[in-house]
């Protein structure tokens, strides 16, 4: 028992006693023959001679050393990721490197020679563990060593300090795992096969859902929008749902091997912010985003951004006001609704109507009205005949013939529109017509008096009732002054019974537009 003892202290005794030999030293050094870096511009740098100074990047992920070059000097260090860019001159030879917890490595001497705007390698061993480099049986297999990512496989030189280590590798559904002793007594520049195994038989399916035009983030990466499909190892899992305008939520699931996995992933939570508005009148109907009808005799809460809402009463003009709603803010607005107004002020309108007077007939009716002036224009046929009017010569006496008249009319008035209500009007008219005579022989020979033609002053006004939008009944009173009349016109009125001018009055249709 003693024996065996003694054994085991003597090799703690010699594990221990190669542990306290460790210290700072050069694993190795060597020239990288297509490392451009020491050339380059933006990375080169001068010595003190003018010439562009060797670069030696020392593999560490430690800082805080000193460097002393000899009597040639160091022209600069600086500490980059994993490694120490240290610049030596031309024919520099021996380093010494100094640290406050690792020790002295005093007078190395370079093993090759050091030459100008020249790339070195160097794999510095602090004397705390090994350089080791990493292979998987799977190509491009991540790694991941004590829980942190290393990067790919194959890894060359990677620094692990006494102990044990936890490596994972995986690649697609191919996993390795591997817990890696190292210890004073571990080779140098020792090589590790990762070994990996297909782990498809773990595996589920994973289709996850949410509210459309929404991110859905998996380990911090953004995997779809709206929903996401995929195949994860089972276990426990959570994913973010994310969009710019709302708080982020995340939502955990578990994956069962082997089974369909439907996650119904819980929206973002949306920011908002506050629409309130008062309307005249009060009553009135407000649909939102074209949609969905909302009530604003309260404040409203409304998702952030840009809204359209769309106001309307019967017997109103309809109005669309567009809301950029701020995140806890309240939106304030006052919106008046106009009456509809029947008579307008500004319309372009036709229609036709039936003309009483000496000669009746049916009228035509084209009008434009422009801040309530009032410009129409209209063409009367006549329908109604005057009684009949005998011709005689004037030299013997004699009789000719038997005439009966039409009377057809241009016309143009101008009058002022006033409102007397929202669906009645009234506009006084002055004009100006043009009359015609078509006669028709009903005894004798000759159209004597076909022709004739009289012009007349008008004066009167028109009645308009609006019983819809668009559709005006019309009555219009007039009385005429006659201008002039011809011979012709003249002596066929006198008999005729009928009159240039005189009262009349019009009656019918319009549309407006």
């Amino acid at each position: 028992m003693r024996r065996f003892l003694m054994i085991n202290l003597l090799a703690i005794g010699s594990l221990l006693g190669a542990w306290a030999q460790q210290g700072m030293q050069v694993e190795s050094f060597r020239l990288l023959e297509n490392d451009l870096t020491a050339n380059r511009y933006g990375t080169s740098k001068p010595d003190d001679n003018g010439e562009t100074a060797a670069l030696i990047k020392i593999v560490t992920s430690e800082t805080g050393f000193s460097f002393d070059g000899g009597a040639l000097g160091i022209v600069a260090v600086e500490y980059k990721p994993g490694e120490v860019w240290l610049y030596v001159p031309r024919r520099a030879q021996r380093l010494t490197i100094s640290h406050g917890s690792f020790g002295v490595l005093r007078n190395y001497a370079y093993p090759v020679p050091i030459e100008s705007a020249k790339t070195y390698e160097m794999l510095l061993d602090i004397g705390v563990g090994r350089y080791v480099s990493l292979t998987s049986q799977v190509a491009d297999a991540d790694v991941v060593i004590d829980g942190k990512h290393v990067g790919q496989a194959p890894l060359y030189n990677r620094y692990l300090s006494f102990g044990t280590h936890k490596i994972e590798a995986t690649s697609g559904r191919y996993e390795g795992t591997l817990n890696l002793e190292i210890n004073p007594m571990t080779e140098r520049g020792k090589v590790v096969q990762i070994p990996m195994q297909d782990m498809s038989h773990t595996y589920g399916d994973v289709i996850v859902s949410t509210e459309p035009n929404t991110d859905i983030l998996f380990q911090n990466r953004k995997v779809g929008t709206g929903q996401w499909e995929a195949q994860l190892k089972e276990g426990s899992y959570s994913i973010v749902t994310a969009r710019h305008d709302a708080d982020s939520v995340r939502t955990s699931f578990q994956v069962v091997r082997g089974q369909r996995n439907e996650v119904k992933a819980t929206p973002p939570i949306q920011h908002t912010g506050y629409l309130q508005v008062y309307t005249r009148p009060r009553n009135v109907q407000a649909i939102f985003d074209g949609r969905t009808p909302i009530d604003f005799t309260q404040s409203q809460t409304i998702p952030v951004g840009r809204h359209e809402v769309q106001f309307s009463r019967k017997g109103f003009v309809s109005q669309t006001h567009t809301y950029d709603i701020v995140r806890n803010q309240t939106t304030r607005d006052t919106v008046q609704l106009e009456r509809v107004t029947y008579v307008k002020p500004l319309a372009f309108y036709f229609g036709a109507g039936y003309t009483i007077s000496s000669l009746s007939g049916l009228t035509a009716i084209a009008g434009a009205v422009f801040q309530r002036h009032d410009l129409q224009v209209s063409y009367t046929f006549g329908l109604s005949e005057s009684d009949p009017v005998h011709w005689y010569d004037n030299t013997t006496g004699t009789w000719l013939s038997t005439v009966s008249y039409k009377q057809s009319s241009l016309s143009v008035r101008y009058g002022y529109q006033f409102n007397l209500m929202r669906q009645l009007a009234i506009t006084p008219q002055v004009g100006y017509s043009y009359d015609m005579l078509s006669g028709s022989v009903s005894a004798g020979e000759g159209s004597y008096g076909d022709g004739g033609k009289a012009s007349c002053l008008t004066a009167g006004v028109k009645l308009l009732l609006v019983p819809m939008q668009h559709f005006y009944i019309f009555a219009a009173p007039q009385y005429g002054v006659a201008l002039s009349q011809d011979t012709y016109y003249k002596h066929a009125a006198e008999i005729g019974n009928f009159s240039a001018g005189g009262f009349s009055v019009s009656a019918g249709l319009l549309f407006s537009f």
